[in-house]
């Protein structure tokens, strides 16, 4: 009997900072139950995401969840609508079980998460301003670094109104 192995799904939750994952508050109270607040409408309906299907390998589970809040974020900062996060959502959940289901492919991760972002909303990225290759190679950075806090996240103690996120390089 080998040892035991990691559940992807879990792993997956804990890459979107799920609060099963990251520690609820002590005793009881309201904080246990708080309202994510300052989340924007596409974080929130990642955050209630329970499960993402198709998902095999622990440690891309954990970027896929990663890279999923890292675009939720965006499209709350660019102002899109919670059925625009329905629909990437929808989609991602499609292909992810599509790819599963192909025998001897190799794991989903956050580079396909980031990739299928990209060319999904390539034309509504404007070229001039920022180019999509960039983008894509600063969302997987963003992703694969598990120990520091996600881009956009903000110090508790401070009370300023959120700035756009920088995809610069």
């Amino acid at each position: 009997m080998g040892e035991p192995r990691a559940d992807p799904q879990r792993a997956f939750r804990a890459g979107l900072g799920a609060p099963e994952v990251a520690g609820r508050a002590a005793g009881p109270g309201l904080a246990e139950g708080a309202a994510p607040w300052g989340l924007g409408p596409n974080e929130a309906l990642v955050l209630a995401m329970q499960r993402l299907p198709g998902l095999v390998e622990p440690k891309a589970a954990f970027e896929t969840g990663r890279a999923l809040r890292i675009i939720a974020r965006l499209l709350d900062a660019a102002g899109a609508p919670a059925r625009v996060g329905e629909q990437f959502r929808d989609n991602l959940v499609a292909a992810v079980i599509a790819h599963a289901a192909r025998r001897g492919a190799r794991p989903w991760n956050a580079e396909d998460t980031v990739a299928m972002f990209v060319e999904l909303y390539r034309r509504g990225l404007e070229v001039g301003a920022a180019d999509p290759a960039r983008i894509e190679a600063t969302l997987l950075r963003w992703a694969r670094q598990e120990l520091r806090p996600l881009p956009g996240a903000r110090e508790a103690r401070r009370r300023e109104s959120p700035r756009p996120l920088e995809l610069a390089a």
